[in-house]
């Protein structure tokens, strides 16, 4: 749980104008979230996370391992950019997660970067090199009813293919990313001439076309993590020529652990939404923060968290209040 004060403080972004929420202040609780794992044999097991905030089944899957390939069936933390869904929320540094990644989970149809699909990774055999590859329903919808759907309601006609790489190619040093293409549109709209970033037949509607690539260095007491995302947008055609919108964001963190109980952090992200499409909606944005652990021995999982975020337009501005102030106490066991 936490407490928030200050402007644009939603946690989930308004699409079309990231600059336009109102001030707003007071207590949260996030996550209430319980985990758990029941084996049937050493290979194969049934993995559920609930939260019972959202009263929502985060996560429900099942789990098979076929010597360096594990699959998974169910709803589960898909592909997609590192600091999103590549990252647990108790596991991450500042308390959420940087600006575009957030974009990304609205364009990408996923909630709270989860979604129902399948999903086979490899891992190498001296454990270096890490690969997935996900096919995900792409609408934030539990599909259960029969094809075609009723007119009325929304179409259901999407898939969501993602890829991902991790290589470690030094003990200190990771290098990875992703590519996903998501096509959510009728099946009638499948023909016809299209832009050339639309390959293939079930690309040729996407409404998402992204890719993202991470650098992670980890040298005793010093962690660095950068990140770039692009991503093409079709929910927000251009105004000029009627194709798809460019969303891009980079971020660069570092954090440095003090001592076993204080640490601290820094990151800097650069956000274009629109690609032009609303004015002075550019943003660049500042976390600076703090990271106490009272008793890391007897209660490795009780963390405390302070951080500011100062958030600048366009040139550098700062017309309307973007500043946030986060204090969150967080506990796992």
């Amino acid at each position: 749980m936490g407490y928030t004060d200050g402007q644009n403080g939603s946690a989930w972004p308004n699409a079309t104008d990231p600059l336009s929420n109102s001030s707003r202040a007071g207590f949260y609780i996030s996550q209430l979230r319980l985990n758990g794992e029941l084996p049937f044999d050493s290979t194969f097991s049934a993995v559920f996370a609930a939260n019972f905030i959202a009263m929502d089944p985060a996560e429900a899957y099942l789990r098979k391992r076929f010597g360096l390939y594990t699959f998974k069936l169910g709803k589960f933390r898909v592909v997609g950019p590192k600091s999103g869904p590549g990252t647990d929320e108790f596991e991450r540094t500042a308390i959420t997660a940087p600006r575009y990644s957030r974009y990304w989970a609205s364009y990408a149809q996923t909630l709270n970067f989860r979604d129902f699909g399948v999903q086979a990774e490899r891992t190498g055999e001296d454990g270096s090199v890490h690969q997935a590859f996900c096919v995900r329903n792409g609408t934030q919808q539990n599909i259960i009813n029969d094809e075609p759907s009723f007119p009325q309601s929304a179409p259901t006609q999407a898939l969501a293919f993602a890829y991902a790489l991790d290589w470690r190619v030094s003990p200190f040093t990771v290098l990875g990313g992703h590519v996903e293409a998501v096509a959510n549109h009728q099946w009638d709209e499948f023909v016809g001439n299209h832009d050339g970033w639309q390959v293939g037949y079930w690309f040729k509607s996407n409404a998402i076309v992204d890719a993202s690539v991470y650098h992670q260095m980890d040298f005793t007491k010093v962690h660095l993590f950068n990140e770039a995302l692009l991503l093409y947008n079709r929910l927000l055609p251009s105004p000029t020529d009627g194709k798809a919108t460019q969303l891009w964001g980079v971020s660069s963190m570092i954090r440095v652990d003090h001592s076993e109980r204080w640490g601290y952090f820094f990151r800097y992200e650069f956000l274009d939404p629109s690609d032009g499409f609303f004015p002075n909606d550019n943003l660049h944005m500042f976390t600076g923060g703090v990271i106490y652990k009272p008793s890391p021995q007897a209660y490795p999982g009780l963390k405390v968290t302070g951080e500011y975020v100062r958030s600048l337009e366009e040139s550098l501005r700062n017309r309307m209040g973007n500043d946030n102030l986060y204090v969150q106490l967080q506990m796992t066991y």
